[in-house]
């Protein structure tokens, strides 16, 4: 209505001299006006409905906010993909969050044709076991275990050896018999090993030897003899291994040597034992 009167009014004066120059003309300007105020929509128009509202963002799809208010879904739509929760969907529907299947006979319907309706079904049965694979590296030495028990006791072993006594000594000697080394040992039965050497001071004949002697008793001899003109300075030896049983206590073990004229040397080892094999 208001085009219409501005309409009117810019046009007044050319109207007002069209009916005064001809009535023909006049039914040319009604018909014209007519013709504009039935082209126009007024913006508060009233209907059977009142008027829908609202603003939205480009591509989400529409929703009604209230009865009259539309505005943007959560459910995006791009190149004819729909995302929910997404605005950059990447398939027919893309879902960023949980997907809910609820209801009698609801199943998800696969392009074979196949139809899962629950968990047990998406997984199907379990398939053949493999191969075995090959063996990896050996782990780190675990813990050490708790100690087991003892075992029974094994049999007795051979009797060992026990304490020793050792005695040495040096001497000169001229046509006697010296004592050069000795030991006092207790009760029991010994093994024996006694050594003697002569040293030959004026290179006279020398004709010596050492014996081994338990309580001053001679039990076996060994020889240490230089027979004919020696030369001074000359050296001979001798050695004996004796096994002494059931000796009594604080008995006296030892090595005396004679010689004419020289100097005599002897070592004594008494060692105790149980067995003498």
């Amino acid at each position: 209505m208001k085009r219409a009167l501005q309409f009117w009014q810019a046009n007044h004066n050319k109207l007002t001299t069209a009916v005064r120059t001809s009535a023909a003309g006049l039914g040319v300007i009604t018909v014209a006006l007519i013709l504009v105020m039935a082209s126009q929509t007024p913006a508060n128009a009233g209907g059977n409905t009142s008027t829908i509202k609202g603003v939205g963002t480009a591509g989400y799809i529409s929703k009604f906010l209230d009865t009259y208010t539309i505005g943007s879904s959560g459910i995006f739509e791009y190149l004819g993909n729909i995302g929910i929760g997404t605005a950059a969907p990447q398939a027919k529907l893309d879902v960023l969050g949980n997907v809910r299947i609820d209801g009698t006979g609801s199943a998800l319907i696969f392009p074979d044709g196949s139809v899962v309706h629950n968990r047990a079904e998406l997984i199907g049965p379990q398939g053949p076991a493999g191969p075995q694979g090959p063996q990896g590296p050996t782990g780190a030495t675990g813990p050490a275990g708790p100690t087991g028990a003892t075992g029974p006791q094994g049999p007795a072993g051979a009797n060992g050896v026990g304490h020793a006594w050792v005695g040495s000594g040096v001497s000169t000697i001229s046509n006697s018999q010296v004592t050069l080394a000795s030991v006092t040992v207790p009760a029991g039965n010994y093994l024996i090993f006694a050594k003697g050497s002569l040293i030959n001071f004026d290179g006279s004949d020398q004709d010596s030897n050492c014996q081994l002697t338990i309580d001053g008793i001679s039990s076996d001899s060994f020889d240490t003899t230089m027979t004919g003109a020696g030369t001074p300075g000359d050296h001979t030896s001798g050695s004996l291994q004796f096994n002494a049983l059931n000796v009594t206590d604080s008995t006296t073990i030892a090595v005396s040597c004679g010689t004419f004229n020289g100097n005599g040397a002897a070592t004594l080892t008494v060692i105790a034992v149980n067995t003498i094999n």
